[in-house]
């Protein structure tokens, strides 16, 4: 038989390993390809989800010619989330609610179960709040203002120190407060420079983030907002750990996506200059720093 013949059989063992190692290496080129194609297609709905949002605070403004409250005027009431369920297709929750009575009690406790996709960022790893498996929350909150001193003035920012410091108080130079209903005409600074809503959807910090509550809740008068925050610290920072101070991020890498006043919706990266992140959630501060 000539030494040139066919060889008989299968592959041999070094060609095996050959041929696995490539695989391997392949797998490995392609899996970050695969996440951030799945990240990119999170962020996409993330975004969606806010322009939703933005459109629903207009369609909100049309109709009772105001913007709804950061915090109801009566403590443990629904809060901002609930205001804006019409405005998302959600009439149906929103007409077996009771907004009169406290967030949690009577028909109200229904809504606490209730995930509503629309509120929750894809990428966001707590969908529960209040430490408890029931109850889901939210990744989107309004921006109540900024704190600290005004870059155009010098200034600082007005500010209600609320009956116990310790939560953070309440910033009124944002779209939504407490105490009183904003309008358009009161957006000084222009829709398309001011922040609305924005993420607060970052990860865990020794376990699960009991800062997070139920969407529907609105907060305590006074002490805490839930629906609403300050913008105190950088984005993905959350340096001070007050309640009302809970940093805006996410878990895109980089940064965060907000809504702006003209509902659209813009990627903040966590590198902002603080001045124009603060410029930005003001609404009536005369700032003129843009916020590219």
């Amino acid at each position: 038989m000539s030494r040139f013949s066919r060889r008989q059989g299968g592959f041999t063992l070094v060609e095996l390993l050959v041929v696995i190692a490539i695989i391997g290496v392949l797998i490995a080129l392609l899996l970050p390809a695969v996440q951030q194609a799945r990240e990119a297609a999170r962020r996409m709905a993330c975004s969606n989800n806010l322009k939703q949002l933005g459109l629903a605070l207009h369609n909100y403004h049309d109709t009772h010619r105001n913007f709804p409250l950061g915090c109801q005027g009566n403590s443990e009431r629904t809060g901002l989330h609930v205001a804006l369920l019409p405005f998302i297709e959600q009439n149906n929750l929103y007409d077996q609610m009771d907004t009169a009575i406290n967030y949690g009690s009577g028909v109200n406790a229904v809504a606490l179960r209730t995930r509503i996709d629309g509120y929750l960022c894809p990428s966001g790893t707590e969908p529960m709040g209040d430490d408890n498996d029931e109850y889901f929350t939210t990744h989107y909150y309004g921006v109540m203002g900024a704190k600290g001193t005004n870059p155009a003035t010098g200034s600082s920012y007005e500010f209600d120190a609320g009956s116990d410091t310790a939560y953070g108080g309440f910033s009124k130079v944002g779209i939504f407060y407490q105490g009183e209903s904003r309008g358009m005409h009161e957006i000084l600074d222009g829709t398309s420079n001011t922040l609305a809503f924005g993420e607060i959807s970052w990860g865990d910090r020794n376990g699960k983030d009991t800062r997070y509550r139920p969407w529907s809740r609105g907060g305590r008068v006074g002490y805490f907002s839930v629906g609403a925050k300050n913008v105190n610290d950088a984005i993905n920072s959350d340096q001070t750990g007050r309640f009302n101070d809970m940093s805006f991020g996410s878990s895109h890498p980089g940064g965060a996506m907000f809504t702006l006043g003209d509902a659209s919706v813009r990627f903040l990266a966590e590198t902002i200059d603080h001045d124009t992140y603060l410029s930005a959630a003001s609404c009536k501060g005369g700032e003129s720093l843009p916020l590219d």
